[in-house]
């Protein structure tokens, strides 16, 4: 009766030392696999972003703002005629202030920025040309951009290629490896919008007339995506 006592306690000791084998033993870690895709869309852009300064100086401030309100409805007035709705054009910065970099007061300066959306790119230059092509407008443009109205889809059609360009290098570099692509478990993405051509193209040419023209060159718009998507392999 003791010996059979002895052993089942010593069966129980046994049981209890595989279970805590098993327990406690390590769980085998998820192998994974990270890959980088791209992809891009040229497509030309329809709308061009312009903001004008009209800036005007002088010793007494209410001549010089009034000098600049002048100025900025000539030049609102000028691209109003040369083809720009009066829905795409707004002031989008206002500033008066004073030189003080001296020991005494200094001149004034009013500026007076107006951005304007010019829905055809072809008329881009006579746009510019109406604006600051004359004594009583603007003084010159402070920024420049191409855009595209229907950036969404040039964007999906992005994604889609630099997605497929990650299931591919993720396919290519698992099978050589004698491994399987399994679940996606991480993604990250990030587009940009750049214009082929570096900045804005603008020279003078002579037209029939004699008079001076300033053609600009949109040319095209390169909508990239880029993903890094992390997979588990098998």
């Amino acid at each position: 009766m003791i010996k059979k006592i002895i052993l089942a306690s010593a069966a129980v000791s046994l049981a209890l030392s595989l279970s805590s084998c098993t327990i406690n033993r390590p769980v085998e870690a998820q192998r994974t696999i990270t890959v980088s895709g791209s992809g891009s869309v040229s497509v030309y852009p329809d709308l061009v972003s312009v903001k004008f300064m009209v800036r005007t100086s002088g010793w007494n401030i209410a001549q010089t703002a009034e000098r600049n309100a002048i100025n900025t409805q000539n030049a609102i007035e000028a691209i109003k005629q040369a083809g720009v709705a009066e829905a795409d054009i707004y002031t989008s910065d206002y500033k008066i202030t004073q030189d003080n970099s001296q020991a005494y007061p200094g001149q004034y300066t009013v500026k007076n920025t107006i951005s304007v959306i010019i829905r055809n790119p072809k008329i881009t230059g006579t746009i510019i040309d109406a604006a600051v092509k004359q004594n009583t407008g603007a003084n010159g443009v402070t920024d420049f951009e191409y855009l595209v109205s229907d950036k969404s889809t040039a964007l999906r059609q992005a994604r889609t290629l630099a997605i497929k360009d990650a299931q591919d290098a993720a396919n290519l570099l698992a099978g050589a490896s004698g491994c399987k692509v399994g679940n996606v478990l991480e993604i990250y993405e990030n587009y940009t919008s750049t214009s082929r051509n570096d900045g804005v193209r603008l020279y003078a040419a002579k037209a029939n007339d004699g008079a001076v023209t300033t053609p600009i060159e949109p040319g095209k718009m390169d909508i990239s995506s880029n993903v890094t998507i992390k997979y588990n392999i098998e």
